[in-house]
Formats: C-alpha cells, sequence, structure tokens
C-alpha cells in the first residue's frame, strides 16, 4: 500500500515521542501558517534524524511559534547508506544544486574540500546546512546530511576511515568504466565520492588521491562533466549497485 503523502513535512531537532508536544519556530510556524495556510486542528509530519517519522495535529499557531501533539508514528527509523560526499565548491548556484541532489540522493555527510583551484570564499556551511534540510523535507528522507566545514584535500584523505571505499571521479580516466569499478568491490559499507573543482584536480593531487588504498577510481564516461553534474551520476551509479536503491527494490 502506498504510503498516505501530507502537504507540510518539517524537520526538528526536538524529541518526538507519542503523547507529546513540540514547539515550532517563528519561521517553521510562519511556513505553517501563512504559505501552507494549515489552521488549528489539521496535520503535519516532523522527522528529526532519531525518533522516525510521526504525524501530528497542530494545537496552537502564534506569530513566533506553533504547538504540535503528536499523535501517531508514521515511519520508524531505519538505517541508511553510510556515504560520503566530498566535493571542491564551485559557484554559489552550483554549490547549492550539489547540496540538494546529493541530500536527495542518500548523502551522510558532506565535506567541501579545498584543492589547489577550489574557490572557497562563495562557501558557508550554516546556509548549505539550511539548504540540506529543506532538500531532506522534500524528499521524505529520515534524516538529514551532516554538512562540516570545508577541509584541505590532504587532510580529508589522511582522516578517511580504512574500512571506507573511496570513489574518485577521474575526468580523462581511460581505465575500467564506472559500472565495472564499482561492481566489483565486494565487503563494502562504507562510502565516498569524491568530486573535483572546476578546471580538475592537479596531475600532484590525482597521484595523491590515486595512491590511497581506499581509491577506486572511474571515469564517468566520454564527455567532461561539470562538478554538479559528476556528484549527480557518481552517486546514482553508487547508489544503484551497492547502495540503498538496491535494498528498497528487493
Amino acid at each position: 500500500m502506498a504510503q498516505k503523502q501530507y502537504s507540510v513535512r518539517l524537520f526538528i531537532d526536538a524529541d518526538l515521542i507519542n503523547d507529546s508536544g513540540v514547539v515550532l519556530d517563528r519561521a517553521q510556524a510562519h511556513y505553517v501558517s501563512t504559505v501552507m495556510r494549515k489552521q488549528v486542528g489539521e496535520t503535519l509530519v516532523l522527522f528529526n534524524g532519531r525518533d522516525g517519522e510521526w504525524l501530528g495535529h497542530l494545537q496552537e499557531i502564534k506569530k513566533n511559534h506553533a504547538l504540535v501533539h503528536i499523535t501517531e508514528l508514521l515511519r520508524p527509523q531505519v538505517e541508511e547508506a553510510d556515504i560520503q560526499l566530498f566535493f571542491a565548491p564551485v559557484k554559489k548556484i552550483q554549490t547549492s544544486l550539489i547540496i540538494q541532489k546529493a541530500t536527495e540522493l542518500g548523502v551522510k555527510e558532506i565535506i567541501p574540500v579545498q584543492t589547489i583551484r577550489t574557490n572557497a570564499d562563495r562557501m558557508k556551511a550554516e546556509k548549505l546546512q539550511l539548504q540540506a534540510i529543506e532538500a531532506a523535507e522534500q524528499s521524505e528522507r529520515l534524516t538529514v546530511p551532516i554538512i562540516q566545514e570545508i577541509q584541505k584535500l590532504d587532510q580529508v584523505l589522511k582522516n578517511l576511515e580504512d574500512d571506507r571505499a573511496l570513489v574518485f571521479c577521474h575526468e580523462r580516466y581511460d581505465g575500467k568504466d564506472a559500472v565495472s569499478v564499482l561492481g566489483s568491490v565486494k565487503g563494502i559499507t562504507k562510502w565516498a565520492v569524491l568530486v573535483g573543482p572546476e578546471g580538475g584536480f592537479t596531475d600532484e593531487e590525482r597521484k595523491r588521491i590515486m595512491s590511497c588504498d581506499q581509491a577506486h577510481t572511474l571515469s564517468l564516461g566520454p564527455r567532461i562533466l561539470r562538478a554538479e553534474t559528476a556528484v549527480i551520476a557518481a552517486l546514482t551509479l553508487l547508489q544503484a549497485l551497492q547502495g540503498d536503491w538496491r535494498s528498497a527494490i528487493n
């Protein structure tokens, strides 16, 4: 049976417990009452990334807050794919698109990376986190990815866990195709995808990345993709071949 859809779905940091009350902040109250025209007694859906997804009823709507009564568990919290995204920030609009699509595609953690050709001045982690929340609300996922502050490429590679496979998207790689590379990896449940900046990685950076024991280098096809397109393509391949798309189908 298809899950019933609700017009308002919000992320909230408060604990979600049956027959309890939670308070929406001013921005959420404005959205619920003014934008979505919800009234006292109507329903909405809440999630916090820990307690699953819950149905609530509006009990009170004020200018600065709204009170919601939690009444029913709609979906329990489940384990999601453990995927990190390492990306070099690009132009503002494209970076926002990367955050949105990575959230929709199930990424658990997003780490902006400082490379030699990265323009890092255009990245504000707090604003990107808000964009991730909006995308999680829309896409009906049960968690919101964590957006980290920008880190240098060497530091990201140094901190990579031994049991996490690194998918390196090399724009001019002439090795095996992406499906063969990803399909051949066995026994891995933790992944990271690395996508470079406008202009790509330098030769020295490529050698450093490919020297990592966890690295699996692949090409995303015969064309040179923009950074945001490469992110979408790589995450789609990974989710289809190794991620939670397979479990959803099965």
